[in-house]
């Protein structure tokens, strides 16, 4: 007789990545903010105590108006939940966020939608036009990546609905076909335009390694996070 697998809980000191949709400076185009975070306390099934994420040396207010997709690294494997602000904590000196959990955690079926923020370079070589022979290759710099597609800033014009060859180093050499979903301008930076494209593999072993790559740069991050977040107790 097969054993019941037990299903999986939240417990303390488990690393989440939260992700909040924020509205960038024209007001309509919106963009995800990816933070790391630990739990702190589980107070009961319906409420966590988690540590106050930290953006640019400072704690981040959580939005106490929208649900907050997170993601919770257990056993190897990615599960999520939606939670929402509650209220602030002060505890021996660090700030926590007491959130109400809104969903049940179950394993992540938004894969595509899981983006890691990194600065990697990335060679795009765009499609040839009608009568005309294909531009060369640019090297370009990567600004997040998923297993379903990536941001990345150029100089050069490009189109929407444009298709291309991307080639990066992960730990592994890939190279995938995309096709630019939207063109924006970013505010800040050397770069003219930020290119968001899908990729149009098929292959699933490289979608595995993709997932693969940034299960394992979040995991690395957030204990970076967790290790800078404690650095001040040290000491005492």
């Amino acid at each position: 007789m097969k054993k019941k697998k037990e299903k999986p809980k939240i417990k303390p000191d488990m690393k989440i990545l939260l992700e909040i949709e924020r509205k960038s400076n024209d007001g309509i185009t919106r963009n995800v903010l990816s933070l790391g975070s630990y739990v702190e306390e589980v107070i009961s099934d319906n409420f966590l105590l988690i540590k106050m994420p930290i953006h640019r040396g400072y704690n981040y207010l959580l939005p106490r108006d929208k649900p907050i997709l997170a993601y919770f690294f257990i056993a190897n494997r990615m599960f999520s939940l939606t939670f929402q602000f509650q209220d602030r904590v002060a505890r021996d000196g660090l700030e926590f966020a007491k959130v109400r959990i809104l969903s049940e955690l179950q394993p992540d079926q938004r894969r595509d939608c899981y983006r890691l923020q990194c600065s990697l370079p990335v060679t795009v070589e765009c499609a040839a036009k009608k009568r005309s022979d294909p531009p060369p290759p640019v090297t370009c710099e990567m600004l997040n990546f998923s297993d379903g597609g990536m941001l990345f800033a150029a100089n050069e014009e490009m189109e929407m609905g444009e298709n291309m060859t991307l080639s990066f180093d992960i730990g592994t050499a890939e190279t995938v076909k995309a096709e630019v979903l939207r063109i924006e301008t970013p505010t800040e930076g050397i770069y003219r335009h930020n290119i968001a494209v899908k990729f149009l593999h098929k292959c699933i072993k490289q979608k595995q390694r993709f997932y693969r790559f940034i299960v394992a740069q979040q995991r690395e991050k957030l204990k970076q996070q967790q290790e800078a977040a404690a650095a001040p107790l040290d000491g005492l």
